[in-house]
């Protein structure tokens, strides 16, 4: 069995789920009763119309955001720095005044990583070298959200929070971006929570579909 995108269908454990939650500001309710949960090795596609809250279910399966009710399990034993956001704005991720290279060498050196597996990364990637020594204001935004990709695998994760990642990217560096992430899936047995105002990309890539506005989950999984 495989899902559009080609992805097994032998799924792996539950990597991070979310029970019962509920979110409002002020008067205003996001959603209630929600549940979510996201297995190794599987894409799970959040679409709804803006402002219907699918940034902040991401956010608060990551525990950057509190729900107003329910709880959020994460598999046992592992640290929060494998689970990790790949932000709708590549720049987020990277301090304007510092090179790409020094973040990256600095966030290696930090986590006890050698320098080639950075490397390793910027060639399954297709990064030049020579952008390494560039601002993030001096490259393109398909770039640096493939250097985005690289400082979030660094990190080994087990989960991917991906909120609009390649919306403001043009169709080229879309592709590139959604085919590194699928191969990744499919070799490393990534989770990944994608979250999407396009309804094409969540059908043609994801192995389950959920509906925030109405809570209703499409499941894609077929006989290949």
């Amino acid at each position: 069995m495989r899902s559009a995108s080609g992805i097994t269908s032998l799924i792996g454990d539950v990597v991070l789920a979310g029970r019962g939650l509920a979110k409002a500001f002020g008067t205003h309710v996001l959603f209630r009763d929600f549940d979510v949960e996201v297995r190794a090795g599987e894409i799970v596609a959040v679409v709804g119309p803006s402002g219907c809250g699918k940034t902040t279910v991401g956010n608060i399966l990551l525990g950057l955001v509190a729900p107003n009710a329910g709880s959020v399990e994460r598999r046992k034993n592992l640290s929060p720095l494998r689970f990790q956001k790949l932000y709708q704005d590549p720049p987020a991720a990277f301090p304007p005044r510092q090179t790409i290279r020094r973040g990256l060498s600095d966030l290696a050196k930090l986590h006890r990583l050698q320098w080639r597996e950075v490397e390793k990364l910027l060639t399954r990637l297709r990064l030049h070298k020579n952008l390494l020594d560039r601002l993030p204001s001096q490259i393109s935004g398909g770039e640096l959200q493939r250097f985005a990709i690289v400082r979030a695998l660094l990190l080994d994760p087990v989960f991917l929070f991906a909120d609009e990642a390649t919306s403001r990217l043009d169709p080229v560096s879309q592709k590139e971006v959604i085919d590194f992430l699928i191969q990744t899936v499919r070799e490393t047995g990534l989770g990944i929570l994608l979250v999407t105002h396009d309804r094409a990309l969540a059908e043609r890539i994801s192995t389950r579909t959920i509906n925030l506005a109405g809570h209703e989950s499409r499941d894609r999984l077929h006989l290949a």
